[in-house]
């Protein structure tokens, strides 16, 4: 029997028609996937992180600056079928032989740890002013929307969460230039929410809560391949949420849950969130997270706290406590707005309910009777929502 070979009839006709079905494929993916995602032809996984396209713009300006070429070759490019394969190809192989990760805003530390670099790079960054400096900027802004939600009745927290690069430094500080002193990293956040304190905001510092409990869990509370608290860290900023909902209310308004939990070596969701970043074909996951199991002290079916109208406003460290008070705390009509316009997300199971909100869709925030603000301890009094719930507010 003759062995098939390049110049076997039958492979050549195959290798031809391989190469004729690509660029159709790829024009079936101009014309059709920007409308209907699901129908768009991938060859291997689906690649991780998410990307917002630059919009092709036909104009005389940007001709000039190259704005329209490189729209039009990234859609081009991210429309050929065989692209999530060949990217995972070459990181596959950079990071295995060279240990390189592709990914340029991840930073790998000791012992595999990974981190989002803007979160690193913020740490190292941190001054002695930094806290009186934030705190004057935010306080007015707090007050104005804290007074408006008490005025009718309503309860206001602010939310403060922590970042891995300030519970984890040891694993990092010495993977970037890290100008800043010990002090200035350590003490941003008792500095700043103790001034928030005395302006009378009424702060929930679960940053402050999860770096005390530093080496109290036989895992840390932020998982090796993610950026992101876990669910044991998820659990007691929910905690930490609902007393200060429950101390403000007078009494039991939203019921409280106890927890047990489990180690297990399959991560998921946010526990692997920077590893599937990599794109890699054989990703770093071994390592334990906890999954958690809620009991919640009253059965949700019945209870007032389900038709509450909450609202929670905030950034990525908002999704697990969001999903936590609806699911295990009653709060079934509690909203997430991510980054206010982002998106709206909620529900059982816990999903995103509405993209790209509009004027209307965050109106619906002046009658919540539960409201949190929250800000990751990375850019505190830096973010634009606190600015723009300031503004649904205080406009009449």
């Amino acid at each position: 029997m003759s062995r098939l070979s390049f110049s076997h009839p039958l492979v050549r006709a195959l290798f031809c028609l391989f190469l004729l079905a690509l660029p159709l494929a790829s024009a079936w993916n101009l014309a059709v996937a920007p409308n209907h995602p699901s129908l768009a032809i991938r060859i291997g996984p689906k690649l991780g992180g998410v990307t917002r396209e630059a919009p092709v713009m036909l104009s005389w300006a940007s001709l000039r600056d190259g704005s329209f070429q490189k729209a039009v070759a990234g859609r081009v490019t991210d429309a050929m079928p065989v692209r999530p394969l060949l990217i995972r190809i070459n990181n596959e192989i950079r990071l295995e032989l060279f240990g390189e990760l592709t990914a340029p805003y991840v930073v790998r530390g000791a012992n595999g740890q990974l981190i989002e670099r803007s979160y690193l790079e913020e740490y190292c960054a941190r001054t002695d002013d930094q806290a009186a400096r934030f705190a004057a900027d935010i306080i007015p802004k707090l007050k104005d929307i804290q007074n408006y939600y008490r005025a009718r009745g309503a309860i206001f927290l602010y939310l403060v969460t922590p970042s891995k690069a300030a519970h984890l430094p040891e694993y990092f500080v010495d993977r970037v230039p890290c100008p800043s002193t010990p002090a200035a990293r350590t003490q941003l956040v008792p500095q700043y929410v103790g001034l928030l304190r005395q302006a009378g905001i009424d702060v929930v510092d679960t940053a402050g809560l999860i770096h005390s409990l530093k080496g109290k869990y036989e895992v840390e509370l932020f998982p090796q391949g993610g950026v992101h608290w876990n669910d044991i860290g998820g659990a007691r900023a929910a905690t930490a949420v609902v007393e200060d909902v429950n101390r403000q209310a007078g009494r039991e308004l939203v019921p409280p849950f106890s927890f047990t939990y489990t180690l297990s070596g399959v991560a998921s969701g946010v526990d692997r969130d920077l590893v599937d970043l990599l794109n890699v074909f054989f990703p770093p996951l071994s390592y334990l997270t906890p999954k958690v199991k809620f009991q919640t002290a009253v059965s949700c079916a019945d209870h007032p706290a389900r038709s509450i109208d909450a609202a929670l406003v905030g950034s990525s460290f908002s999704h697990l406590p969001g999903q936590i008070l609806i699911e295990d705390n009653c709060l079934s009509r509690l909203n997430v707005y991510y980054y206010m316009r982002l998106g709206r997300f909620g529900g059982s199971p816990y999903r995103e309910l509405q993209r790209d909100l509009k004027d209307a869709d965050v109106a619906h925030l002046r009658d919540a009777k539960i409201v949190i603000v929250e800000e990751n301890e990375s850019f505190v009094a830096r973010t634009g929502y606190v600015n723009e719930l300031r503004t649904i507010v205080t406009t009449p």
